[in-house]
């Protein structure tokens, strides 16, 4: 395919997302990716689809089509809480691999006289990943966001970026490791006001159909929410996976075990995951076309 028809698909993509997305935040999740979540999150050193975008864009040179993804988040009780997330994603074609996504989060709801008002969050992101050397590869992100606090009718906007880098160990062993919001690691914030996410992460795979994978997040302490996450995959059947993991906070006692499952049908894959705990229950549903 020529430079001009890869240009039309990418354009074509980027106006498929504005359409869906133009009537419609981040926590430590941030961008949905459902097969992440299954696996408690610890995915740095998996990558291998769309949730490259949030954990590591280095692992896009791992895919092998192009795809549109789509991704929900239902969380518990009677507020509408809710995150959602597209992308399109392309596979490397000699100038490295790339995604364009948009993630939309309405969060932390506030009761006010005239009903409730919720935190709005848009991220939109670009991703890039390339060869480095041998089995090496870098990534990065380039993010826009806004967001308007709850009772509020202005809207803050900032810019930042993230990097990456995955390294294929030996034919079974993977390293991950990411920085993200190299902007905000550059400020004086303490917390959530702070940046600078380091997440590092190995991934076991002694089979084909079995991945064992081990993820420190926040290593420094940056957001003061440092955790260890450890997830596995089996592949059970013939397009069929089951997934589970555990989230545990290293200074508190935060914990959470996550459960998911995903089906190949043709083309599409679908996900599923539920995140018990401290998450209090949040389903994610998540699909991927490949074409």
């Amino acid at each position: 395919m020529g430079s001009f028809g890869k240009k039309i698909k990418w354009l074509l993509g980027l106006l498929f997302i504005g359409l869906l997305f133009s009537g419609l935040q981040e926590r430590a999740r941030a961008f949905p990716a459902v097969r992440a979540l299954g696996m408690g999150g610890a995915y740095t050193a998996v990558a291998d689809d769309a949730g490259a975008v949030f954990w590591n864009p280095a692992g896009l040179m791992q895919i092998k089509d192009q795809s549109l993804v789509g991704a929900v988040v239902f969380h518990p009780g009677e507020t509408d809480e809710y995150e959602t997330f597209l992308g399109y994603l392309e596979q490397d074609t000699g100038y490295g691999a790339g995604a364009l996504s948009w993630y939309y989060g309405r969060l932390e709801p506030v009761a006010n006289p005239s009903g409730v008002s919720y935190k709005e969050i848009h991220d939109f992101c670009y991703s890039l990943a390339k060869p480095a050397a041998g089995q090496v590869y870098w990534g990065g992100n380039l993010r826009y966001r806004r967001e308007r606090e709850p009772v509020s009718s202005s809207w803050q906007s900032s810019w930042t970026g993230d990097i990456s880098v995955l390294a294929d160990l030996s034919h079974a062993m993977r390293l991950g490791i990411a920085f993200r919001d190299i902007r905000g690691a550059l400020g004086d914030g303490q917390g959530e006001a702070s940046g600078g996410n380091l997440l590092l992460g190995l991934a076991f795979q002694p089979d084909r159909g079995v991945i064992f994978a081990v993820d420190g997040y926040d290593l420094l302490n940056r957001l003061q929410s440092r955790a260890v996450r450890i997830g596995a995959e089996f592949q059970v059947a013939s397009g069929i996976a089951l997934r589970a993991g555990l989230q545990k906070g290293i200074e508190t006692d935060w914990k959470a075990w996550t459960w998911g499952a995903g089906i190949n049908l043709a083309d599409w894959r679908v996900e599923y995951a539920y995140l018990s705990g401290d998450y209090q229950g949040i389903h994610t549903v998540g699909f991927a076309w490949d074409f």
